[in-house]
């Protein structure tokens, strides 16, 4: 009899196991693995020989190396316990589930812009796509006193615009896809905007002066990717630009370095009309020389006066 209990609550485990399963939206979780590849969250939450999006790799900062979290949904060590508010806060606030603040490395300040139907796809690709990977996340090496996150929260106050995207009805659909997908999930400003004082990128969008004209970060210099004829995209077609985000080349160059894990994680992977709608957005943006930050080194970090 007593075998006869287990067996019956192990056959009435699996299937309330396959009904959650069967209650799974297969396409929304399409949709979110693909939104996670123009997002190229893999590419940060990969360790070198380590599982996708388990975390682990190490970024260095002016004040010590911080390490990515795991992403996968394992309940103990990555975001198998998030709610989709608890996932979503994380992306546009910056605010992790048990309440600590997320570095900014972590490209909240783009994400913000997404909207919520992207949200949730992303969320139920995170939840029921991804392979979910017990592995602890690994604290900084920055030490105390600056490793205190709640500073992170004045940071926030002053730099982070939290809203959505908005459309611009003087603008085409392509062009307004283009810019959504720019401003928010490629987070193209994340590495193209120079950074101030405080780390802070000096523009998330094009309203306000030094969006997406270059900075030196970690060692690389991401281009100007203004229409400024010297120094940015103003001698490259829509086209040419397509070639460059699918193939990591074109007559012009060649990607190297970062935008070279860009194009191999992220780009060659998102749809020709997406690319082209990327384009349009990026060729209408006006010639900018970059912004009047200049890099400092002090040893392998980069500050900015």
């Amino acid at each position: 009899m007593k075998l006869m209990k287990t067996l019956g609550l192990a056959a009435l485990l699996a299937a309330a196991a396959q009904a959650a399963q069967a209650n799974v939206d297969t396409d929304s979780v399409r949709r979110g693995a693909y939104l996670a590849r123009v997002s190229d969250c893999i590419a940060c939450h990969s360790a070198p020989d380590g599982k996708p999006n388990a975390g682990g790799l190490a970024m260095d900062t002016p004040v010590g190396k911080i390490y990515s979290t795991n992403i996968t949904p394992d309940k103990e060590t990555g975001i198998g316990d998030y709610s989709y508010e608890d996932f979503a806060r994380a992306l546009r606030q910056g605010v992790a589930k048990e309440g600590h603040s997320l570095y900014p490395a972590m490209p909240y300040t783009s994400f913000a812009r997404i909207n919520d139907a992207d949200m949730r796809d992303l969320y139920a690709y995170f939840m029921h796509g991804v392979a979910p990977v017990a592995q602890e996340n690994r604290d900084s090496d920055i030490p105390w006193p600056l490793s205190m996150r709640w500073p992170l929260t004045l940071w926030r106050w002053f730099f982070h615009d939290d809203s959505a995207y908005q459309a611009d009805a003087g603008k085409s659909a392509e062009w307004n896809r283009g810019a959504y997908l720019v401003q928010g999930m490629a987070h193209c400003g994340t590495c193209h905007t120079p950074r101030g004082a405080a780390f802070q990128e000096v523009a998330l969008n094009d309203k306000k002066a030094g969006y997406l004209t270059g900075s030196q970060l970690a060692g690389w210099y991401a281009g100007n990717l203004t229409g400024d004829a010297r120094e940015g995209l103003g001698g490259w077609s829509a086209d040419e630009l397509v070639e460059y985000l699918q193939k990591g080349r074109n007559r012009y160059t060649a990607a190297f370095g970062p935008m070279a894990e860009v194009v191999h994680y992220s780009t060659q992977h998102v749809s020709a009309g997406d690319l082209a709608a990327m384009a349009v957005y990026l060729k209408s943006l006006p010639g900018a020389g970059a912004a009047d930050v200049r890099p400092v080194r002090t040893g392998s970090a980069l500050f900015f006066e």
